[in-house]
């Protein structure tokens, strides 16, 4: 069976390793606009408009000028006409205009967000199939293409404006799997509150944030596979009067690579769990807008990974010097294509927020229907913590124990969680403040608070992944690796947990010691790490990562004294 995971990887291939020229197309035809129709059509639907051979191609139109984050509040309409059972969908001002479009200029099709509107009454936001040219690329009666002409990266994709002066679809085009309308205008749908049934909509298409983690962590490999080859091949500087040592050999170059590759290997492992939940949840039939630990553990993996990306890539170009620089080199491409993944999908902090309202409906759940049991609850969470934090706190962990690492990654998620939980409430309940105004002065706790949490996540997972491996060698280097991860977490926190006392300054001294010697453990075998990560050397293509002819490259990376073996536990997807 191929899973949505399997398809989303065999995106990332064409996109970001360049093995089909319309790569960056396949994306948003097979994910975005296939992703909508199968996620949010009826099973006949399904049929008629995600076909693999079809002649068709579509995209994907729900952001406008005026509405990016907020779908709820889009402006593009779709009026429903009993007489002639049809819908008109109208762009009704230029703030309603749909920007971005991924193959906008060449597409037959869109799956396009409108508020549905019966009778002057609108029901929400729903996905309409509209199309906008014939098979000989004539555009339909009332549709305007406008190109947005060059962007920082993804030029393989002609993203565009797309605007709609009352164009006619059949009552059949609205994919109906939330909401569908009779032929004499009724509207019904299985999700009676609006609220809710446009939840589930947004849910159905969490794949594509999966999909788009997947993108990440993939541009994060390719740059570090660049970047850790060119660093055990280049030499400079070394011993008076001796040879020139590699470059990996001297410590800020290492100390900027390595945490980056055991955050690859974390978001990895993490990845693949989510991936396998969601297929288990897809296989046995279940929709995934009633799995909201999962949709927000999607939302905070989108978030992590495409900013994590972001920042090791720029290590990589400037650990690569001046040849990181060149084109040829491939990094500053993977720098340029992959910079808007913090955007689209949902943007970053607005996915932050959608794992914390997930986290405050946990706390709120666990606190129980008793205001008294619920306050009891939590003083008794927050004396525990602080007695841990005390002279009175005893731990019999060392800061190089994995069992140390996982507590104090949890501890902070803890007290985050409890005390925006507090503050929230002291400003809604006490003093009477608006939802909206309350939350919007917590938005800098917000953000500590989902980090923290998908940290903490992916911190267990990687663990979890260590114990499972069945393979002594690889056991030990990923134990290394876990290591680095947990303790470059607690290293970037070191002012918080200093604050609230869960570390001495003699402990903080500690942990930066361990960073730097766990760095310095593992370099060498980095060269293994990234080899184990599979990406045929066709696909790398970057002259400084061993030689620029990719089958000579092959044989000398593949040459038996080579250090370097293909490993089950790391091996790509």
């Amino acid at each position: 069976m191929i899973t949505l995971y399997r398809l989303c990887v065999l995106a990332v291939c064409t996109v970001l390793y360049g093995v089909l020229p319309s790569g960056p197309q396949l994306g948003v035809v097979c994910g975005l606009f296939g992703g909508a129709v199968t996620n949010l059509g009826s099973p006949g639907q399904k049929k008629k408009w995600y076909l693999p051979d079809s002649e068709f191609t579509g995209m994907f139109a729900m952001t406008e000028r005026g509405h990016g984050s907020n779908v709820r509040g889009i402006l593009t309409e779709a009026c429903y006409e009993p007489s002639t059972q049809e819908f008109i969908i109208h762009t009704p001002c230029e703030d309603a205009q749909k920007m971005y479009i991924g193959n906008s200029m060449k597409g037959n099709y869109a799956s396009v967000f409108a508020q549905l509107i019966i009778n002057g009454d609108s029901h929400g936001p729903h996905c309409f199939i509209v199309p906008i040219r014939d098979r000989h690329g004539v555009m339909n009666p009332g549709v305007t293409a406008i190109d947005m002409k060059h962007k920082e990266g993804l030029h393989g994709v002609d993203n565009g404006i797309l605007i709609f002066d009352n164009v006619r679809i059949p009552r059949t085009n609205l994919l109906s799997k939330f909401g569908c309308v009779s032929a004499d205008g009724l509207y019904s749908s299985p999700v009676q509150n609006k609220s809710k049934r446009f939840n589930a909509m947004l849910a159905a298409l969490t794949p594509t944030r999966l999909g788009l983690t997947v993108q990440a962590i993939a541009a994060m490999k390719l740059g570090l596979i660049i970047a850790v080859r060119y660093s055990h091949s280049r030499r400079q500087f070394g011993p008076k009067d001796q040879q020139e040592v590699k470059i990996i050999e001297h410590q800020t170059q290492y100390l900027r690579l390595m945490p980056h590759l055991a955050a690859a290997l974390a978001l990895t492992f993490t990845t693949r769990f989510a991936a396998c939940t969601m297929d288990h949840a897809l296989c046995k039939g279940e929709v995934l807008q009633n799995n909201s630990s999962l949709q927000a553990l999607v939302a905070g993996l989108k978030a992590y990974s495409t900013w994590e990306n972001l920042a090791c890539l720029q290590e990589c170009r400037e650990c690569t010097g001046g040849m990181g620089f060149m084109m040829e080199n491939r990094i500053p491409a993977l720098k340029c294509d992959s910079d808007v993944f913090v955007t689209f999908e949902g943007d970053n902090v607005v996915m932050l927020q959608v794992v914390v309202k997930e986290l405050m409906t946990q706390f709120t759940r666990q606190l129980g229907n008793s205001v008294v049991g619920g306050l009891i609850k939590t003083w008794t969470s927050s004396v525990s913590d602080r007695v841990r934090t005390s002279f009175l706190g005893f731990n019999v962990d060392t800061v190089g124990d994995m069992s140390f690492l996982l507590k104090a990654v949890s501890y902070r998620e803890r007290v985050l969680q409890r005390s925006l939980a507090t503050r929230l409430y002291n400003k809604v309940k006490k003093k009477s403040e608006e939802f909206f105004d309350a939350w919007n002065s917590c938005l800098h706790h917000v953000t500590c608070l989902a980090l923290a949490h998908i940290h903490r996540v992916t911190l267990e997972q990687f663990a979890l992944a260590v114990q499972e491996c069945p393979v002594e060698e690889d056991h030990t280097l990923l134990t290394k690796f876990c290591l680095l991860h947990g303790t470059s977490l607690v290293y970037q926190e070191r002012a918080w947990y200093l604050e609230h006392h869960y570390l001495t300054p003699a402990t903080s001294r500690q942990i930066r010691t361990q960073m730097l010697e766990l760095c310095r453990l593992v370099k060498d075998e980095a060269l293994k790490v990234v080899s184990d990560f599979n990406v045929p050397s066709c696909c790398i293509q970057a002259p400084i990562a061993g030689v620029a002819n990719p089958r000579a490259e092959w044989a000398f990376y593949s040459a038996p004294e080579h250090p370097i073996r293909a490993s089950k536990c790391m091996g790509a997807d």
